[in-house]
């Protein structure tokens, strides 16, 4: 649909930009080949890889200074996954019990707390 609207859409549908991540580079081809021609960015399912990509393009797309480098982002990525048992334990709630509500307000509280 995003790329549909991409390319039909208003001029404020066409200045939209996007970012396909998969598994292996070229497995889209085998069930979706309608994002044939998009830059598509394997992850090889690595959570390190998967943020480098996303700090990369969006660096690159907002030509901004101030996105950190996906290295950065993944050592305080993986520092926050180190207390979430913690705080998790603190609001009685199992991983499994969370809500994308409950994952929002305790990465908010944890950001805010850094």
């Amino acid at each position: 649909m995003f790329l549909g609207a991409r390319r039909y859409g208003d001029i404020d549908q066409k200045r939209k930009r996007a970012l396909v991540l998969d598994v292996e580079q070229y497995r889209y081809q085998r069930f979706i080949s309608d994002i044939a021609g998009q830059d598509i960015k394997a992850h090889n399912g690595d959570v390190e890889t998967t943020i480098e990509r996303v700090a990369s393009w969006l660096r690159t797309q907002s030509k901004s200074t101030t996105v950190p480098g996906g290295l950065a982002i993944a050592n305080e990525f993986a520092a926050f996954q180190g207390d979430l048992p913690a705080i998790l334990n603190a609001r009685n709630l199992r991983r499994d019990e969370m809500s994308f509500g409950d994952y929002l307000a305790i990465v908010t509280a944890w950001i805010t707390e850094e």
